[in-house]
């Protein structure tokens, strides 16, 4: 029983350590190449890179996630109270800003499909390619 708590505690800290390590690395990239780019974004580009590619395996972050996921509202507590800060200017521009965010989202959403059917495309057509090099498809 001890060592099965152990064990989850090891897997946790593991995973947090490397989910923290990305971020870190991320940082001192982009301070060292003078990149205008937030060092989340750069460490979840590289985080992803290393999954899909196998330098990490998922079992390795598991619980650090499912963690980090379980307790998510814990982290929107201080953007709440940031909210609170300006409830004055959100209420001036409430219109702007529901705008704003509907239409990004909008967009981005509409974005995003393009490009996953754009993709979609080019992996049928690389099978296909990849079929008549095989002598597999015929026209």
């Amino acid at each position: 029983m001890i060592k099965n708590s152990v064990k989850k505690i090891l897997d946790f800290l593991i995973g947090f350590f490397i989910l923290i390590s990305f971020y870190f690395i991320s940082y001192f990239i982009i301070k060292f190449l003078h990149i205008t780019l937030p060092p989340a974004i750069l460490g979840i580009i590289l985080f992803s890179i290393a999954l899909i590619n196998g330098i990490i395996k998922e079992e390795r972050i598991k619980t650090a996630c499912d963690f980090l996921i379980q307790n998510m509202a814990m982290f929107l507590v201080p953007f709440m109270g940031g909210l609170i800060v300006y409830k004055s200017t959100l209420a001036r521009n409430w219109l702007v800003i529901f705008l704003v965010i509907f239409l990004t989202t909008t967009l981005t959403i509409v974005i995003t499909g393009l490009f996953v059917e754009w993709g979609l495309i080019l992996i049928r057509l690389y099978k296909i390619k990849k079929l008549q090099k095989s002598g597999g498809y015929n026209d």
